[in-house]
């Protein structure tokens, strides 16, 4: 994806968090057991203003951020509390340009990573708040879930199996995954401790699954946000559900 297209998306998607019926800040969130509506709003504050401050610091920092959202205020004001805060994140995003270093998490890497990142953090959030709604959720972009899903298999998924590990006897095994609708294709190999993203001759070894259906719903599938049986499963189904207990932030 562009600059130009992160933005949008981050821009549109927490223009709907902030447009957020006031009646529905106390409903519960079924895809983030635990917290209401209003718990949402905030948390996806916390990381949009978590990412300001990563970048605001600059790459030579060495300073662990907690973002303080103590300021987020009672009642339906909390909606335009979080405008404010998604705004000042895209005020600092657009300053850098995406290969300029930057400090994040995951160590020293360049500013295009929070652009992804909070792309996807604020995509998946807007659909768990109106998931949680009687309307029901839009689907993720499809060129957004596409690269949601890469991000998932470059960062996300080395990122948590190589913090909780996986089950020895799904290492090795190969998930290939396909977007019917952006024609994307990723193939993975997984590890005891992480994930190996398969190209060229190597993504044509034969897949132990295959997991086919739109970008927005495999994302979603892949983020345990969705049932497996949203999208098509081809092959052992036992390696994709012992991949996605696995996958617990």
């Amino acid at each position: 994806m562009t600059t130009a297209l992160w933005f949008d998306s981050i821009a549109a998607d927490g223009a709907r968090i902030a447009a957020t019926d006031p009646e529905g800040l106390g409903r519960p969130v079924p895809s983030c057991p635990g917290w209401t509506v209003r718990d949402l709003v905030i948390h996806t504050g916390a990381a949009n203003r978590w990412a300001t401050m990563f970048l605001q610091a600059g790459a030579d920092s060495t300073d662990r951020f907690v973002p303080d959202v103590s300021d987020a205020p009672d009642g339906a004001a909390v909606l335009g509390w979080y405008a404010g805060v998604v705004a000042a994140l895209l005020d600092e995003l657009r300053r850098h340009d995406p290969d300029e270093p930057a400090r994040a998490f995951v160590g020293r890497t360049k500013a295009r990573f929070w652009m992804r990142r909070m792309t996807q953090e604020v995509s998946v959030h807007r659909w768990d708040l109106q998931n949680s709604l009687p309307d029901g959720a839009e689907a993720i972009a499809p060129a957004v879930a596409a690269d949601g899903i890469t991000e998932l298999t470059q960062m996300q998924m080395p990122l948590i199996l190589g913090r909780q590990g996986l089950a020895p006897d799904l290492a090795g095994r190969v998930i290939a995954i396909v977007a019917t609708d952006t024609g994307d294709e990723w193939v993975v190999r997984l590890r005891a401790d992480g994930v190996d993203v398969l190209g060229g001759e190597d993504a044509l070894a034969p897949a132990d699954l295959t997991l086919r259906g739109i970008a927005s719903d495999l994302e979603l599938v892949l983020w345990r946000r969705l049932p497996l049986d949203t999208v098509e499963v081809r092959g052992e189904r036992a390696v994709i559900e012992g991949l996605l207990a696995t996958l617990v932030i």
